[in-house]
């Protein structure tokens, strides 16, 4: 095996990407089921807590379970990073978030995932962002909905309750196109 593991074969980096043994030397990684962790004093903690120490805080905001199975996923997709979320609606909307701001403009298939549906009529507008609704199975009307401000395009497919297919590939090309 070589030494980096982008080098790995897809087998090898889905079984041993983003180990992070403990001083137990394991050959699965552990599961670590705390909710907290201790620091050797509060000064440690405060550094902690504030960023300039590195480490894990609260299970909330990361384990070493968790940074394991991101640092996997981010090496399966080449990504130089990854953050995993308790669920889906929540990766919707840290997606977004992270993509908009104030002024910002959203292009999204009009058959929805209720939640999905929910953040970008009513979550997102709150924040100043504008969102058009189309048809995601007619690429000339997610063209027709570009703006100079639009940042993103949420495709949803295949659409959930109605089972419509977005064409993904000509309906990215128009996202890249418009800057989103």
């Amino acid at each position: 095996m070589t030494q980096s593991p982008k080098d790995w074969r897809p087998q090898t980096r889905l079984v041993r990407g983003g180990m992070a043994r403990s001083p137990y030397g394991e050959i699965s990684e552990a599961l670590y089921l705390t909710q907290s962790f201790a620091y050797d004093s509060a000064a440690a903690a405060d550094r902690r807590f504030s960023g300039e120490d590195a480490g894990f805080i609260y299970q909330r905001f990361g384990n070493p379970t968790t940074q394991m199975f991101e640092d996997r996923l981010a090496l399966l997709e080449g990504a130089e990073v990854c953050r995993a979320t308790a669920s889906g609606m929540s990766a919707v909307h840290v997606a977004l978030q992270g993509l908009v701001r104030a002024g910002d403009h959203v292009v999204a298939g009009r058959a929805l995932f209720g939640s999905c549906r929910w953040i970008l009529s009513h979550w997102m507008p709150r924040f100043g962002v504008d969102v058009t609704f189309v048809d995601a199975t007619d690429p000339a009307a997610w063209a027709a909905a570009v703006r100079p401000n639009t940042r993103a395009f949420l495709v949803e497919s295949p659409a959930n309750p109605l089972l419509e297919v977005t064409p993904i590939a000509e309906v990215a090309a128009l996202a890249r196109s418009a800057g989103a």
